[in-house]
């Protein structure tokens, strides 16, 4: 697809550029791991919308190793994309002024199978990104999780980025949680006594077009995946548990200020808590918009999934992201409501 010409995509992409300055990126080289994953797409497409629509000349560099998967996100635009087929978890050396990390096994579906794979990047991929800052004084964006956060124990609380509670090391999600404290370590480490420019990221449920409705198994893709096919949402507990819900316009708008403007050696919650609905009411909107019913049914006991523990009202607040001057636009029915339009417009199989 071109994605440029997909009126969806390109209103996002005027939208971030209305909403921010991007003068420093003009004809510098920007660096971003796990291009086609469904956060990294949207800041590749804005790069890629800066070069041809406003003339920055900036030098898009990726790293990734499915050439597949990333022909297919990029389509016509991949020949103007320098990517690097290689590892994140191998030393890697290309001049850059810029460097996103967002390459991370992200799914809980993975996390029990393959631990390893999911942690390394966190770890590994960081040490030898933050290496590469270093050599070329880049400065680099870290896309952590409020995951890190841990557990506060069935706490309903609005969580500011100074707030933890207690995680095992041991559980099957830790392998992500832990890892992802790992790399914030590092790029504090990095900036305390290297002055490498480490901003962190702290991103909660973030959505927009580029998830994979097929193999995301959070809940709102779900949802989305139901919709779409003209089926009843069907819920699987009681949705009251409360949620707060980023487009990823506005998330990117924010990725884009932590990275020009972010203060080096801190951590920002990119979300939108003003956007905070109950998971029965997101199931509302979605089956409103979709023109569908929303139904509960009963779990089946043999379902094999990694539960969500998280207390039933944990918010994050986004104060100190919006006093760097982001502000977040896009409300929940807006928001899903893009998504469905996206995807009856180009069909569910355009990111597959």
């Amino acid at each position: 697809m071109e994605f440029l010409k997909n009126s969806i995509i390109r209103e996002d992409m005027d939208n971030i550029f209305s909403a921010g300055n991007y003068e420093r990126l003009k004809g510098k080289a920007v660096l971003v791991t796990g291009p086609y994953g469904m956060l990294a797409s949207y800041v590749m497409f804005f790069l890629l919308y800066l070069n041809e629509v406003h003339d920055y000349d900036i030098k898009v560099i990726s790293v990734s190793r499915n050439t597949k998967m990333f022909n297919q996100r990029f389509g016509v635009h991949a020949e103007k994309i320098h990517n690097i087929n290689q590892s994140v978890n191998e030393k890697l050396d290309v001049p850059c002024d810029y460097i996103i990390h967002a390459a991370s096994l992200a799914s809980p579906d993975v996390y029990e199978k393959y631990p390893v794979d999911v942690a390394l990047p966190n770890i590994l991929g960081t040490y030898h990104l933050l290496e590469l800052a270093d050599r070329y004084k880049a400065r680099f964006l870290f896309f952590s999780t409020s995951c890190v956060y841990g557990d506060f124990k069935g706490e309903g609380r609005t969580v500011k980025e100074s707030d933890f509670g207690s995680m095992d090391p041991l559980s099957s999600h830790s392998c992500y949680d832990e890892s992802k404290r790992a790399g914030e370590t590092l790029c504090a480490a990095y900036y305390k006594q290297k002055g490498v420019e480490t901003v962190i990221a702290r991103i909660a449920h973030n959505y927009g077009p580029t998830m994979d409705i097929e193999k995301d198994p959070r809940v709102f893709a779900s949802f989305i995946k139901n919709a779409l096919a003209g089926e009843n949402i069907e819920m699987k507990s009681d949705g009251l548990a409360k949620r707060s819900f980023c487009y990823l316009s506005d998330a990117t708008t924010a990725y884009f200020k932590l990275l020009l403007d972010g203060k080096p050696g801190e951590a920002y919650n990119v979300c939108n808590t003003e956007q905070t609905v109950s998971i029965k009411e997101l199931g509302q909107i979605i089956a409103e918009l979709g023109n569908v019913e929303l139904i509960q049914v009963k779990r089946s006991e043999k379902e094999n999934y990694l539960q969500d523990t998280s207390p039933d009202t944990l918010l994050y607040s986004n104060e100190k992201v919006k006093e760097l001057g982001v502000a977040f636009e896009v409300d929940i029915r807006s928001g899903f409501g893009r998504i469905l339009e996206f995807y009856k417009g180009v069909g569910k199989e355009v990111w597959r």
